[in-house]
C-alpha cells in the first residue's frame, strides 16, 4: 500500500485520537481503543518505511496517547502537598506517646526551672555559669541583636542560624538511636536553657522587652522541629531494643523508613526558624506588639496544623 493511500484510510482514526487527547477527562471511553490501533499504525508505517514526517507525527501521537491512558490518575495528589499536608501530621499524630514525652521533657523542664528562677534568681548559677549569664545580659540589650547588620549580615546569619538549628536538630536525631535516651537528654537540656535563660532575662524590665519578641516568632518552628527531631530519634532507639518478630537490623531499617518524613519535616521547620530569625525576629523596625501577634499566629498555626492536617481524605 502507498503511503498516500495508507494516509486516506487512517487519518480518520488519527483525528479521533486527537480529539480524545483535547478531552479534558483523565481517559475518554473509545481512547483504549484507539491507542491500539493507532500502535498498529505506527508498526505499519516503519515496517513499510515511509516518510519520516508521518512516521514522527505517529510516534508523537502514540506517545501522548500513551502518556494520557497511563502517565494520570484521576485523583493523583501532588507529591509534596500530599507528603506535607497529610502523610506527614498523620504519622506524628501515629506517635503520640512519643510526641507526649518530648513535649513533657522540653516544656516541663523549662517552665518548672523558669519559675524556681524567677522565684529565687540566684538558682541560675547553679544551671549556667556566671560568665554566660552576663553574656545572654549584653546580647539582649536594647539595639544589640541587629547592631551593624544590614541585609548582608541578615543573610550571613540566615546560613549561621540554619547550620546551627539544623545541626541540633540531627545531633539530638542521631542520639537516639542509642535506646533514644541521648535524643531525651538533648530535649531536657534545651528545656533547662530555655527556662533558666527566659527566666533570668526576665527579671530585668529591658532585657525582659527585648529577649521575648525576639524568640516568640521563630521558637514555634525551632522548637517544633527539635521536638520532632527527638521523636525520630526515639523511635529508632525503641526499634533497636524491641524490634519484635523482626531482627534489630530488620527493625532499625523497617522505623527508619517508616519516620524519614519525620525528620524531614523538623528539618524543614527549623529552616524556616532560621528565616524568621534572621529577616524578622532580629529586624529592630518591627514593633514589639506585631512581633507577638506575629508569634501567636505562628504557634497556632503549628500546633493547628499538627491536630487537624490530614484528617480529611482530601
Amino acid at each position: 500500500m502507498k503511503q498516500k493511500q495508507f494516509e486516506l484510510q487512517f487519518s480518520p482514526l488519527w483525528s479521533e485520537v486527537e480529539n480524545s487527547l483535547k478531552e479534558k477527562s483523565e481517559t475518554a471511553s473509545t481512547l483504549p481503543e484507539q491507542y491500539r490501533r493507532l500502535c498498529q499504525c505506527l508498526a505499519l508505517a516503519l515496517q513499510r518505511g515511509y516518510s519520516p514526517t508521518l512516521t514522527n507525527y505517529l510516534q508523537k501521537l502514540v506517545f501522548d496517547a500513551h502518556k494520557k491512558l497511563y502517565g494520570t490518575s484521576v485523583e493523583r495528589p501532588i507529591l509534596l502537598r500530599q507528603w506535607l499536608g497529610v502523610e506527614f501530621p498523620r504519622l506524628v499524630r501515629a506517635e503520640w506517646r512519643l510526641l507526649l514525652a518530648t513535649i513533657v521533657a522540653f516544656w516541663g523542664v523549662a517552665l518548672g526551672l523558669g519559675t524556681l528562677v524567677w522565684f529565687y534568681p540566684e538558682w541560675a548559677n547553679s544551671f549556667m555559669s556566671p560568665d554566660e549569664l552576663n553574656r545572654y545580659q549584653s546580647m539582649y540589650q536594647p539595639g544589640s541583636i541587629s547592631k551593624g547588620r544590614g541585609a548582608e549580615g541578615d543573610v550571613v546569619m540566615f546560613g549561621f542560624y540554619i547550620w546551627n538549628n539544623v545541626s541540633i536538630c540531627f545531633r539530638t536525631f542521631a542520639g537516639g538511636i542509642f535506646a533514644g535516651i541521648p535524643a531525651l537528654i538533648s530535649i531536657v537540656f534545651n528545656g533547662m536553657h530555655m527556662g533558666v535563660v527566659g527566666s533570668w532575662l526576665s527579671q530585668d524590665a529591658v532585657t525582659r522587652e527585648t529577649f521575648w519578641p525576639f524568640v516568640i516568632t521563630h521558637n514555634s518552628f525551632e522548637i517544633t522541629g527539635l521536638l520532632l527531631s527527638g521523636l525520630a530519634g526515639m523511635r529508632l532507639g525503641l526499634s533497636l531494643i524491641q524490634p519484635g518478630r523482626l531482627s534489630r537490623r530488620h527493625a532499625v531499617f523497617a522505623a527508619s523508613q517508616r519516620i524519614f518524613p519525620v525528620i524531614v519535616g523538623a528539618t524543614l521547620l527549623t529552616v524556616l526558624a532560621a528565616f524568621f530569625e534572621a529577616f524578622w525576629s532580629a529586624n529592630a523596625n518591627i514593633s514589639a506588639n506585631t512581633k507577638f501577634f506575629v508569634g501567636a499566629v505562628c504557634w497556632i498555626s503549628v500546633i493547628g496544623f499538627f491536630l487537624f492536617a490530614g484528617r480529611t481524605k482530601r
